[in-house]
């Protein structure tokens, strides 16, 4: 197991209140009950500034995030839906 990832999974496990041991177990069941991976392998496309590394990387862009709604930069959000249709088919 590769130990970088495996100390960013603990990291994002840790906010979702979840062991390495607990997240495997879910996995499992999922596998079972789906017959297959429970969630499509590809690579994904999430802008590199989304990434959320840390608890303090996540302040920082709830922090950023809720400056630009004071700042009034904001999306309605059936833009927002109709953009996420355009681009995953939903």
């Amino acid at each position: 197991m590769n130990d970088v990832i495996k100390l960013r999974a603990e990291k994002t496990l840790d906010v979702l209140g979840l062991s390495i041991s607990e997240a495997v177990n879910m996995l499992l069941h999922q596998i079972s009950l789906v017959g297959g991976l429970p969630f499509e392998v590809r690579i994904p496309s999430v802008p590199e500034n989304l990434v959320v590394s840390s608890n303090k990387d996540l302040y920082e862009k709830l922090s950023l995030g809720s400056a630009q709604i004071k700042e009034g930069k904001t999306v309605d959000a059936d833009v927002v839906m109709a953009r996420l249709s355009d681009k995953y088919g939903f």
